[in-house]
């Protein structure tokens, strides 16, 4: 069996190599770096990239650019490794979601959950050789349930049947295994269990109760059974819930990760507003099949403001926990569900900071985290010579303000210098 991580590092060193043979040659002078693993701003740099790597890196005064290929002047900016979206769902976004990504500096993501492995992985290749402009992508195939499923789930109805599932998804090469909230006991630990045999990560939901509250496998079992990431912090209780004292122990232990997605949080906490906004910018980007199958239903639901207000100030409360423990975190908005737009990473990262994390580690969640939890920080994200050119140019210090990822000046990526114009010129536009 081969598995998928192998096939992306045969892929990417193809194309790294193919890139180079091509010669071109990207250097930014004068530019600050920001060295996300040791947390400093290296002035005055110059940063040397052929094809999709990055070659050399040291003081202006040391570097010489070479004679041939383009020079971009990076005085008074900012270098930063691209950003990643760890939890959204590309299907229901669609592939026009992917110039609009990258605008945003988002050069990478972990799809939870599409109709079509296939499509994604499509996607993925074309985008990594330069033939359209997206993100790097890695994606579970469908996610395994045990309820009805959605059109992007597959239903499972026992432990066999889960078993024979994970076998399906690692013979077609998918990045790791995605499971919902609706398993029962029995059927979760055997897609845990078949999962660890294959070699795959696991992630997703825990399995909640019949009546919602509180969960059939614990935290603390789900970390123990290999479940590498928890989203939306399910299985960490909230204050009306039993308390887990050996929750972080266990988390700490087994390196677990959580992925807070504190976006949609906040979004539901502020709906009736963003509702309202009918003159925001950001609509006319927006997919009209997104609109309509995710958006729309919302309109006519009666909501609870205050006790989403309340939730998103105890899932915040959590995410200053879990931080303070050294719980791992990863940066996600579940783009493709109600209200979420393409690119608000930057909103999660700001959470992340009123959460209580600085702007120097809420940066790292969508850089150097999601390639350590990705077992690919040997090449991605943080700017080394050697590692591949995912970059971001911005027009002010993120270390001194998390809201300046926002002043996006330009992203390299697969080659290619792309300035914030270039990149607006390719953005869909639905009205």
């Amino acid at each position: 069996m081969v598995r998928s991580g192998v096939f992306l590092g045969l892929l990417f060193g193809f194309l790294s190599w193919f890139a180079q043979g091509q010669e071109h040659i990207i250097a930014i002078t004068h530019v600050n770096v920001i060295d996300v693993i040791h947390g400093a701003a290296k002035p005055d740099c110059t940063v040397v990239i052929r094809g999709n790597r990055i070659v050399d890196i040291g003081p202006t005064s040391a570097v010489t650019p070479p004679a041939t290929g383009q020079v971009v002047d990076g005085s008074g900016k900012f270098l930063i490794p691209g950003l990643w979206d760890m939890h959204v769902h590309l299907g229901n976004a669609t592939e026009s979601t992917l110039p609009l990504l990258v605008y945003y500096g988002i050069t990478g993501v972990r799809d939870m959950g599409s109709p079509s492995f296939e499509m994604l992985r499509q996607w993925n290749v074309e985008a990594l050789s330069g033939k359209r402009v997206g993100p790097h992508i890695v994606a579970p195939g469908p996610i395994l349930g045990m309820s009805p499923p959605y059109f992007w789930q597959w239903q499972v109805h026992n432990p066999e049947e889960g078993r024979r599932a994970v076998d399906y998804l690692a013979g077609i090469g998918v990045d790791f295994i995605k499971v919902t909230s609706s398993f029962d006991r029995e059927t979760y630990f055997a897609i845990a269990d078949e999962t660890s045999k294959v070699g795959l990560p696991l992630a997703g939901h825990l399995p909640t109760n019949d009546d919602g509250n509180g969960f059939k496998v614990s935290g603390v079992e789900a970390s123990n059974a290999g479940e590498k990431c928890f989203e939306h912090l399910h299985g960490i209780p909230l204050p009306f819930q039993p308390p887990e004292p050996q929750l972080i122990p266990t988390l700490l232990r087994n390196g677990t990760w959580v992925d807070p997605t504190l976006t949609p949080y906040w979004t539901s906490a502020h709906m009736d507003e963003l509702i309202a906004a009918k003159d925001d910018p950001r609509l006319k980007h927006v997919v009209p099949s997104l609109r309509e199958e995710q958006w729309n239903p919302v309109l006519g639901q009666k909501r609870n403001p205050a006790f989403a207000q309340q939730m998103l100030k105890w899932r915040m409360d959590q995410v200053k926990v879990l931080y303070q423990s050294g719980v791992p975190l990863l940066a996600g908005t579940d783009l493709g569900f109600p209200y979420v737009f393409p690119g608000e990473v930057d909103k999660e990262l700001e959470l992340f900071v009123e959460a209580g994390l600085t702007p120097l580690d809420a940066l790292r969640t969508a850089t150097i985290n999601p390639a350590l939890y990705l077992d690919r920080d040997k090449v991605l994200d943080s700017i080394e010579p050697r590692k591949f050119a995912a970059l971001v140019l911005l027009d002010a210090n993120p270390l001194d303000d998390i809201h300046n990822v926002e002043k996006v000046h330009a992203v390299v990526l697969n080659g290619r210098y792309l300035t914030r114009d270039e990149l607006e010129k390719m953005l869909p536009t639905f009205q």
